[in-house]
């Protein structure tokens, strides 16, 4: 008898393994009528190779071109790739992410207790020296001023109007809601999100002299945040991990001012295994696909939640040849073109949709399946058959794999704790329309799991699998 394997699904990681430990890594889910495929993420192609530095801290656009922090260095590429090196970022913290904003009169940056400010008509980059400069782990800018946390406090300062060198050391507020430290902050529809340890606020523009920014009447949320750089915005909504009094471990997403739970219990099982100090979010879109990415530097992971479908899944890339966190480290839109920054190899690179390797590395993409049982009875698989998209292989590549592409394919029959052999199924040189990508005599056993591995730089798509079972009521 044939039975339909639930292969296309999230990432689904249980703490008890034995109950499911469903990966899906490198692939993200499509609706495709009343299913979902599996579809390859897309990949990076190198765009501009910046030679100097380690790790590209934040990416801003304006007008023609992409400021960079690359390191301790302060950078700008046109849309040729064309560099220019502006000067030195020294006394900013010498790792982690940068925060950025500009008011369109100059760009100011941000990392702990200093700032920078890049003054667009004079092109002069100069140390924030005004005394009354609190510093500030994340900066935002709304109706030309620039609003910084005071780290370590529960205050907010403001610059002055369309200047990120000049402080009034009494233009500042205090989130009163609750007397937690300000962790973050974010604007969203012209609201400034105060994210608070345990609570956030949201506050508004009064035009009241002196310090004009305050809370909305009955815009507070019982929900703070983790760290500095752990929220997102995008498709009109706001994300961010957060805790509150009670618990953490959640990612939150808050369409218009009420958040909701959006990590599942096995995401935020995930998430309790991480050292969150460092963690990190961005967001983008691509092919009306909206992705919220959330990297754990030094836990070597990022998970990524695509709001379109509701449905999470991983990312990884090759570092040395061993699988680590995605290689992204910041990303910007800039002239129409996803453009993201790396994080050990100081290369700015496109986000492709036809691309489909991760830089100079190839780009692993793995669905692992639930576990398949039957009341315990033992099933006898004499085939499972691939439902994948065939005759993806290359005219020419640089390599054999390319031409002629194989999908990697291993069992379980003890729920995931040990795994076959992997063997390879092929997905179909160029024209082999007809090609079936199928396995036979995979044996007998009790709690089946399923996983595929593909990385041929080719076209991945999948759109389930079915396997020829014999039963074994006994």
């Amino acid at each position: 008898m044939r039975i339909d394997i639930p292969f296309c699904g999230p990432t689904y990681k249980s703490e008890v393994p034995f109950l499911t430990y469903q990966e899906c890594i490198n692939f993200y889910l499509r609706p495709y009528g009343e299913k979902m495929v599996l579809l390859g993420t897309p990949g990076l192609e190198e765009w501009v190779d910046l030679l100097v530095g380690d790790e590209v801290r934040g990416i801003l656009p304006f007008g023609d071109y992409l400021y960079i922090v690359n390191k301790d260095k302060f950078q700008k590429v046109d849309s040729g790739g064309n560099i220019t090196d502006i000067g030195d970022v020294d006394l900013l913290r010498s790792s982690g992410q940068v925060g950025m904003a500009t008011n369109g009169v100059d760009i100011v940056m941000v990392a702990g207790v200093d700032g920078y400010v890049y003054d667009f008509a004079t092109e002069t980059l100069v140390q924030i020296v005004d005394v009354d400069f609190p510093g500030g782990d994340n900066i935002v800018q709304i109706d030309g001023y620039y609003l910084v946390n005071n780290p370590g406090t529960g205050q907010i300062y403001r610059s002055d109007i369309n200047d990120g060198s000049s402080w009034d050391g009494l233009a500042f507020s205090t989130a009163g809601g609750d007397p937690d430290y300000i962790i973050s902050i974010i604007t969203d529809h012209r609201d400034v999100w105060i994210i608070g340890e345990y609570t956030t606020e949201i506050w508004y523009n009064t035009g009241a002299p002196i310090f004009n920014f305050a809370r909305i009447e009955g815009a507070f949320i019982d929900q703070g945040g983790t760290t500095h750089h752990s929220r997102t915005r995008i498709n009109n909504a706001v994300y961010w991990l957060g805790q509150d009094y009670n618990g953490n471990m959640q990612v939150f997403q808050a369409a218009g001012r009420q958040p909701i739970v959006i990590s599942t219990p096995a995401i935020s099982h995930q998430i309790s295994q991480c050292v969150l100090s460092d963690v990190f979010m961005f967001s983008y879109q691509q092919l009306s696909h909206n992705f919220i990415v959330i990297t754990f530097p030094t836990s070597k992971l990022t998970l990524v939640y695509d709001s379109t479908t509701s449905m999470w899944h991983e990312r990884s890339s090759l570092v040395g040849g061993v699988d680590h966190r995605w290689r992204a480290n910041c990303q910007a839109l800039f002239k129409g073109e996803i453009i993201v920054g790396g994080f050990n190899d100081h290369k700015l690179y496109k986000v492709k949709t036809d691309v489909y390797t991760d830089g100079d590395s190839e780009m692993i993409s793995t669905r692992t399946t639930g576990v398949i049982r039957e009341s315990q009875n033992r099933i006898t698989v004499d085939e499972v058959h691939l439902l994948a998209e065939p005759a993806v292989g290359l005219i020419v590549g640089e390599d054999a794999e390319d031409v002629d592409p194989m999908a990697m394919f291993s069992w379980s029959k003890d729920g995931g704790r040990t795994f076959s052999a992997e063997v390879d199924i092929p997905l179909g040189k160029i024209g082999e329309y007809e090609n079936r990508a199928r396995i036979t005599q995979l044996g007998q056993g009790v709690n089946w799991v399923f996983r595929v591995r593909i990385s041929a730089a080719v076209r991945r798509a999948i759109l389930g699998a079915v396997m020829v079972v014999e039963k074994d009521d006994g």
